[in-house]
């Protein structure tokens, strides 16, 4: 999945849905966060007392399965195994609009081309398949959960824009057609997680489908195809983006300088709300727990951890994704 579409792909669903403007961005927000940790953040060194901060890495650059990345991150965040289910569903229709916004099916060729390529050395049970069942039981763990589960319940939001990170990147990355699949999955997993009820685990109800601001945005996104393909420089895509969601949000609630505020928004509210020093100590740890910086990396450790689990489970002991942000950040 492109990197812009985290952000603005969850910030439109979010809108289509009648969203609050604030919690759509934030939920957009805590999606794109996973973006901006593919790769180490080297220059950050916060710790309180004895205890160094490590941000959870959600991706590296390295396709092959012998350099994964810390604790295979790739399998965590930007691979999400679908345990078999690969040759089980190729046969079955992928989900998109037509003009009346009914159900269609692309073609065998297109559907194929929707499967994400497999890793070097990866197990054919563990090859990553867009919109799978356990991709769904990810998010409807977020739902469940946050009824009785009071870590969930603390970072709820968090966890499920985190997780939408993941979910979304199950599809190929920069393949228009199942770009424009995923956002339809994502206004269909927003919409589930408002009312509080769990995803199908196959199909959907895509009564929704015949909202019209859904329908709208589907158009536009697929209109937006042509421009796309002729824009390679990532600043003027971005501009596609943002053009696109001014006409569906409050003037007033436009950014300002875009891209820096989205980049560094969650780094300085946990440096202003942790009181973090120069030497990088942090002063006040209970505030810096409130922070949308620190509820993502929690989310993101739980997500790992839980992957991890699942792994075991089902014998594959050899890929551990299990993280730790550190002892006194995580107590409580």
């Amino acid at each position: 999945m492109t990197s812009l579409f985290h952000f603005y792909g969850t910030y439109l669903a979010g809108l289509a849905l009648n969203f609050e403007p604030k919690r759509a961005r934030l939920l957009a927000k805590y999606a794109g966060q996973g973006v901006l940790q593919r790769v180490p953040q080297k220059t950050l060194n916060w710790h309180c007392d004895s205890t160094y901060l490590t941000p959870i890495q959600t991706g590296c650059a390295d396709n092959n399965i012998d350099s994964f990345g810390p604790a295979h991150c790739k399998l965590a965040f930007s691979h999400l195994p679908a345990f078999g289910e690969y040759e089980q569903r190729m046969g079955e229709p992928a989900l998109l609009l037509d003009e009346a916004g009914l159900s269609t099916s692309p073609s065998g060729r297109l559907a194929e081309t929707m499967i994400k390529p497999q890793l070097n050395k990866l197990p054919a049970f563990l090859m990553c398949q867009p919109d799978s069942r356990f991709s769904r039981r990810m998010l409807n763990d977020v739902i469940f959960k946050s009824r009785y589960h009071n870590e969930v319940q603390r970072m709820s939001e968090a966890l499920f824009g985190c997780r939408l990170y993941v979910y979304q990147s199950t599809w190929p990355l920069a393949h228009w057609p199942a770009l424009c699949q995923s956002w339809l999955a994502t206004c269909y997993a927003l919409d589930c997680w408002q009312h509080n009820k769990p995803l199908k685990l196959f199909g959907n109800d895509w009564k929704m489908c015949r909202n019209a601001r859904v329908q709208a945005i589907y158009r536009r996104l697929c209109a937006m195809y042509p421009q796309m393909i002729k824009t390679p420089n990532s600043v003027s895509r971005e501009r596609l983006w943002t053009a696109l969601l001014s006409e569906y949000k409050m003037p007033e609630l436009a950014d300002k300088g875009n891209t820096a505020s989205r980049e560094t928004a969650f780094l300085e509210q946990a440096r202003r709300y942790g009181q973090i020093t120069k030497a990088g100590r942090i002063l006040a740890l209970s505030q810096f727990r409130e922070s949308n910086w620190y509820k993502f990396n929690l989310a993101a450790t739980y997500h790992c951890n839980w992957l991890s689990r699942q792994l075991h489970h089902r014998g594959f002991n050899q890929f551990d994704t299990r993280q730790c942000l550190g002892s006194a950040f995580v107590s409580y």
